[in-house]
């Protein structure tokens, strides 16, 4: 095991750039308002999972996927981030991302196999089927408020919305789409003692130690000869990460080099929170997030924030979608085996860079309109 992979912290808290190099202080868990009547002490959360600062990665790195580069000012101090694309002020242009899914399949000692191959519990497809065929990569009219930000995938709506003062104006055939889209053969993970399963609503619900599950990941990018310029997306069935207790639903992070990016994420039952965090709930906002943090070449940080969501202290990362972990909308597709997605909300730029009013679509700071203001001071 590699120093970087050694003791895989699962972090959602306040991380301070200084140089080269990450400064981390780990922060408490808010429990979300969605226990699990299925997995006892559940707590639903996200998280990113960090590597040691490479300088020549931060100097000079890889990017092989379009990233650019804004700033806001908050307090007195210019905070910098990175985001995929283009920037929307430039003027309109479409940025194509290749997705790679790569299908998972967990043996348990139990004899339990959950497999993105299998047919969804109470479904009549399977989890591939379904998340190719979601608003995540097929497009659709969306209208927060009723205002029509394109027919389009909703990660591509989101950017849209968020940066809507300068699409709705000088950048209208603004885009940033996941294509092509790759299917990678089902990739078997024997678990062993890494992990168990417990009885659920419907499917039994996997649990998998995540730092197990992540030096696997780090060797199938390498094995798969995943190519650098795509967003490689690890996608399991009704199977959470573990680190200390159930139920991380998804994380993104690097690899050791900091130049490839990657992400992973549990499509699941419904019903096994009480909150609605069900089919691609978790894959939304994993690519939301790094969509908005791609974490090439370095962390976005930003003003702290906290106090809520997920989030019981402050953090200071541009985490898009922990605000609102547990906040989803409907969304129905049709076609020969129509579906209702339940993808996650949101939060705007606005929200953490404290801009009054806003600038994202409507003056709202969330795809919802989930907050009235930008947060406060996060004490």
């Amino acid at each position: 095991m590699s120093k970087q992979q050694k003791g895989i912290v699962v972090f959602l808290c306040l991380v301070m750039l200084v140089g080269a190099a990450f400064a981390q202080k780990f922060t408490k868990l808010q429990v979300v308002p969605g226990e699990s009547a299925y997995i006892k002490g559940a707590k639903p959360m996200f998280a990113v999972v960090p590597r040691s600062a490479n300088t020549a990665a931060l100097e000079a790195p890889e990017v092989q996927v379009p990233i650019w580069t804004g700033t806001f000012s908050f307090s007195g101090t210019t905070y910098t981030y990175h985001m995929v694309g283009t920037d929307p002020a430039a003027g309109s242009a479409t940025t194509n991302i290749p997705l790679v899914i790569i299908p998972i399949k967990f043996k348990f000692s139990d004899g339990t196999a959950l497999s993105a191959t299998q047919t969804v519990c109470g479904d009549v497809k399977n989890t591939k089927f379904r998340v190719k065929n979601s608003p995540l990569l097929k497009k659709v009219a969306f209208t927060p408020g009723g205002t029509n930000v394109g027919t389009t995938q909703y990660m591509d709506a989101f950017q849209r919305a968020n940066f809507w003062g300068k699409v709705s104006s000088v950048s209208p055939n603004y885009h940033i789409l996941f294509s092509p889209v790759q299917m990678k053969p089902l990739q078997t993970i024997n678990v062993g003692a890494n992990g168990f399963t417990v009885a659920g609503p419907c499917a039994r619900i996997g649990e998998v130690d995540i730092n197990f599950f992540d030096n696997v990941a780090m060797s199938l990018l390498t094995s798969l000869s995943i190519p650098a310029n795509t967003l490689p997306l690890f996608l399991d069935y009704n199977t959470f990460w573990t680190s200390g207790g159930c139920c991380i639903l998804g994380y993104h992070s690097t690899n050791n080099a900091g130049t490839q990016a990657y992400a992973v994420a549990a499509y699941s039952d419904p019903g096994i929170f009480s909150v609605p965090i069900q089919d691609i709930h978790a894959l939304s906002h994993e690519m939301g997030e790094w969509l908005d943090d791609p974490l090439i070449p370095s962390m976005n940080i930003v003003p702290a924030w906290g106090h809520v969501g997920q989030v019981g202290g402050c953090q200071n990362n541009l985490e898009t979608g922990d605000p609102v972990t547990g906040k989803a909308f409907t969304v129905a597709m049709g076609g020969a085996a129509p579906f209702t997605y339940h993808p996650e909300d949101l939060v705007f730029l606005p929200w953490f860079a404290r801009t009054s009013p806003s600038t994202s679509v409507n003056g709202w700071y969330t795809f919802l309109n989930g907050f009235a203001a930008p947060q406060g001071v996060c004490h």
